[in-house]
């Protein structure tokens, strides 16, 4: 269950700022980790929100000064930043990895503290709720596609990929990553108007999962055998299936469990034709600030589907359940209201 409620105003430790919210972006981890422990260490009450933009007004001791008032994006993965696993830009690995948002308090909230390495400053006016929603909307999204596309799956100019949900604020980030590297993408949607839009924002074919006995088959029809790559962040029965959408000696990424922790595999999909599933791995920092500069000076383009008032947080999370959007959904800070919305 979700409800507002008065909490004390967090107080930054020796090398953290707090922040005050200006955007949130939401993802299904949000509403997923209400019925279960997505990210292990993660209690309630506790306050969700990962993607967030925000204005430093506060700094901790060891932290210059200089940052209060610079607005930045949040990276939302926490580490000591000095073991072997953070100097390896691995810093999920490191022993001490928490999530801004999952198992630390996040950005669904007036102020949030967070550590002053994991703010990314952006040129934005603290009053452009347009600029705000966009730059909200890339951190997870950005990272992970980044990660998932060019870092464990290695994606190449003249391949063929597959990426489910391009109405999925993680799926049209990929589809636009994949674009830009300069891949032939087909991407999967349900539904006729998300099928129109994903051609709209570039995939080369679109694939109506409600229009098609069997989107496998669609695929092997598309590209005469299957796909170089299936970028699989939906995870559960899905897995089987992105197998059986490869090439001979293909691969599938594994970037997401969205449809289901566990699954079944048909072995001889895998073994007979030479085929590779990769796990998504650690995004580092570097991947994160790579996604960044793609996303927030234009290289890449951000889809947002709908910007809200921090009042109709409620609205806005029942838009995400209804699987009814596209692109990612935002809600700005307190006080905040959409430019030219009534939202």
């Amino acid at each position: 269950m979700r409800r507002l409620r008065e909490v004390a105003a967090p107080a930054p430790g020796p090398d953290e700022v707090v922040v005050r919210v200006l955007a949130v972006a939401l993802n299904r981890l949000d509403v997923l980790q209400r019925s279960e422990t997505v990210v292990p260490g993660m209690s309630l009450p506790h306050i969700a929100g990962m993607d967030i933009v925000g204005e430093v007004v506060e700094t901790g001791g060891e932290v210059d000064g200089a940052l209060v008032g610079v607005i930045g994006l949040v990276d939302p993965v926490v580490s000591c930043g000095q073991c072997r696993v953070c100097t390896d830009d691995t810093p999920t690995y490191c022993h001490d990895f928490a999530t801004i948002g999952s198992t630390r308090d996040g950005g669904m909230a007036e102020y949030v503290a967070v550590p002053a390495r994991n703010v990314l400053p952006v040129d934005a006016d603290p009053d452009d709720s347009e600029t705000l929603a966009r730059m909200a909307a890339v951190p997870v999204a950005g990272a992970t596609a980044w990660r998932g596309l060019l870092g464990a799956g290695r994606l190449e100019p003249d391949e063929v990929v597959v990426i489910p949900g391009a109405g999925s604020g993680l799926g049209a980030a990929g589809v636009q990553i994949a674009l830009a590297r300069g891949a032939t993408v087909i991407t999967l949607v349900s539904g006729e108007s998300k099928r129109r839009r994903a051609l709209d924002v570039g995939a080369h074919h679109v694939i109506d999962r409600t229009g098609t006995a069997d989107w496998v088959e669609d695929v092997q029809r598309l590209t005469d055998g299957g796909a170089d790559m299936v970028w699989d962040h939906v995870g559960g029965d899905f897995l089987g299936a992105s197998l059986r959408a490869t090439r001979p000696g293909g691969r599938v990424v594994l970037s997401g469990t969205t449809a289901g922790l566990d699954t079944r595999l048909h072995l001889p999909d895998l073994y007979q034709p030479g085929r590779s599933i990769l796990g998504h791995g650690s995004y580092g920092r570097s991947d994160m600030a790579a996604a960044v500069a793609g996303f927030t000076t234009g290289g890449y383009a951000v889809h947002i589907d709908s910007v809200w008032t921090f009042e109709r947080l409620d609205d806005a999370e029942a838009r995400l359940e209804s699987n009814d959007f596209f692109g990612k959904i935002v809600v700005l800070g307190p006080g905040l209201a959409p430019r030219g919305e009534d939202r």
